[in-house]
């Protein structure tokens, strides 16, 4: 069974987010602080990460800078899933090649359906 692993401090976000993945087939994670990301990546070898920005303790960015600095996690495939917007979000997500989805304007059918195209 693939594994999801979400970096989210919203409860209501990452449980709905939770709730679709699994129906879909995965098995889902949970952190809901930036500086635990990391630790629980270690612990649990996730296919894949979804990754709010705007996260106690550490933002989402420099979370991802030291995923892609860490030599196990440096392919991992990141969807960034946030309400942070704009040109400069998005260039800096495909800097650290990181796809990403604003909250808002995505349903969680989208974001399944971008996990289960990136896991294929």
């Amino acid at each position: 069974m693939k594994k999801v692993l979400i970096a989210e401090d919203d409860v209501f976000i990452r449980d709905i987010a939770q709730s679709k993945l699994v129906k879909a087939g995965y098995e889902v994670r949970i952190v809901a602080r930036g500086n635990q990301v990391i630790r629980e990546l270690e612990q649990v070898q996730p296919d894949i990460l979804l990754l709010d920005l705007m996260l106690p303790n550490k933002h989402g960015f420099e979370v991802l800078e030291e995923i892609r600095q860490h030599k196990d996690f440096e392919d991992l495939p990141v969807i960034i899933f946030s309400n942070e917007t704009g040109h400069v979000v998005e260039e800096r997500s495909k800097s650290l090649n990181a796809v990403y989805f604003f909250k808002a304007m995505t349903g969680t059918g989208e974001l399944v359906d971008a996990v289960q195209s990136i896991m294929r």
